[in-house]
């Protein structure tokens, strides 16, 4: 994936504001609280001002030698604040996250992340999102400091960013209250926010697509990487029985569908279809089905 300051502004600029409208009564939600795992998930919730990117964050030196990575990820973040704000300025609503890459901790005002064993995370309250170098360059994404794996990386922190634009939205905000409502939903709601994000993630990437910036074996590079931090997938992995009532992120077929949701239609809005699914008990059903297959295949 070839990066440059993009161009082009999606068709349906500002439609993502009409995503916040989608009733939510009876689903789940997210707390303040950093979300940070291996599936890179993220907690959101209202934005706050604050700077576009920070990358000296707690450890303002770098000794793994990594320096290229850490531009990458800078990169991306610089480039997803413009992206995101050229489609929700016009409604005033946009406020550049704060973007800090780290090896060790990250500061924010959800508190401290340990950034040596965790994936990246994003806090509402004061809108930053932790990026740790150690994510990846793990097995799950496996990137390196000559651009490997370049693609797969820009998914995870498009899907970083799909949060900050759920907090700006106002989506956040809803679900959160909504789980306050039916707390035994927050799993469901949780998996909607994530799918979402994966969503919002294909439509940005729609426009690299369209600007030429894709690259031959990219579009399977971002589709490998969904597969592998499916919750299904990852328990499955780690030789657990699978439960879907403990899942909060999206199966592995899941995350690669809304991706393509995404991806293929340019379309924001269709990323507000998850929230139909949930309601409908579509997203429950499809959990069900991905913790029984990981148990049959585990079963002797």
């Amino acid at each position: 994936m070839i990066f440059r300051t993009r161009t082009r502004t999606l068709a349906t600029a500002g439609a993502v504001l009409a995503l916040a409208a989608i009733p939510l009564t009876g689903c789940g939600g997210s707390d303040s609280s950093p979300s940070a795992d291996t599936s890179a998930a993220a907690a959101a919730g209202p934005g706050a001002d604050a700077a576009a990117v920070d990358t000296t964050a707690t450890d303002a030196t770098s000794t793994t030698g990594y320096a290229d990575l850490r531009d990458e990820l800078t990169s991306l973040g610089a480039e997803l604040n413009m992206f995101w704000k050229a489609n929700l300025g016009d409604a005033g609503t946009w406020k550049d996250s704060v973007v800090k890459v780290v090896e060790t901790v990250g500061q924010t005002a959800c508190g401290q992340m340990d950034a040596t064993d965790t994936g990246p995370a994003y806090c509402d309250a004061d809108a930053t999102m932790v990026l740790p170098i150690a994510f990846f360059r793990d097995r799950l994404i496996g990137a390196t400091d000559q651009g490997g794996n370049d693609a797969a990386v820009a998914a995870v922190v498009a899907h970083e960013f799909g949060h900050h634009v759920q907090a700006l939205s106002g989506i956040s905000e809803a679900t959160s209250k909504a789980v306050e409502d039916n707390p035994d939903a927050a799993n469901l709601m949780s998996v909607a926010n994530e799918l979402s994000a994966d969503c919002l993630m294909g439509a940005w990437m729609s426009t690299v697509r369209d600007e030429g910036r894709i690259e031959d074996g990219d579009v399977e590079e971002v589709l490998g990487a969904l597969e592998r931090i499916g919750d299904d997938r990852l328990t499955g992995d780690a030789g657990q029985v699978a439960d879907a009532a403990t899942f909060n992120h999206g199966t592995s077929v899941q995350r690669e569908y809304w991706f393509a949701e995404g991806y293929d239609t340019g379309n924001v809005e269709k990323c507000g279809v998850v929230y139909d699914d949930l309601v409908n008990g579509t997203l429950e059903k499809e959990l069900k089905a991905g913790a029984d297959a990981v148990n049959s295949s585990t079963t002797p």
